[in-house]
């Protein structure tokens, strides 16, 4: 069975442009310059990956990256949806990609950090990292995890972009 992906990209707003991270900046505040997508009219293309996605897009320019767990990160045209490049790792990739100065930096699964160049896919450099740490125990807090297709949906907004 398919699980869906509720990963909807906000494709018209000028505040998604140059450098992109989670949560729109260093300090995570989850702030936007500028207005945002008043009403969402259809998809405008899906993208379909070997492997569930678990982390948010970075919108970067006309470009949206998104990690997979099928172990690649992938360079998508924000207008089309259509691969530009794709970069392989040794694990899947859960993290959200962060996107500055034409570098996009993200973590995988296989213990490394990476740097790759946002405009080919090249890898500038990776450091290796003691990798993913699981608790066990009692935990404080209880994580949702959300059922998800291997989809990446667009969506078109009635303002222009």
């Amino acid at each position: 069975m398919r699980r869906v992906v509720g990963l909807f990209l906000l494709v018209c707003s000028p505040a998604l442009a140059q450098d992109a991270m989670f949560r729109g900046n260093p300090r995570h505040t989850g702030e936007y310059p500028g207005a945002g997508i008043s009403k969402f009219t259809k998809v405008r293309w899906q993208f379909r990956t070997k492997g569930q996605v678990l982390s948010s897009p970075a919108v970067a320019g006309d470009t949206v990256y998104i990690g997979s767990s099928d172990h690649l990160l992938y360079a998508l045209d924000r207008a089309t949806g259509n691969k530009q490049w794709e970069f392989k790792t040794d694990s899947r990739i859960t993290s959200s990609p962060a996107v500055s100065g034409g570098v996009v930096f993200f973590a995988s699964y296989d213990g490394n950090f990476y740097a790759v160049e946002a405009a080919t896919g090249k890898e500038k450099w990776k450091f290796a990292t003691p990798g993913e740490r699981r608790f066990a125990g009692r935990l404080p807090c209880v994580v949702p995890v959300l059922p998800l297709r291997r989809r990446i949906h667009s969506v078109v907004s009635s303002q222009p972009t």
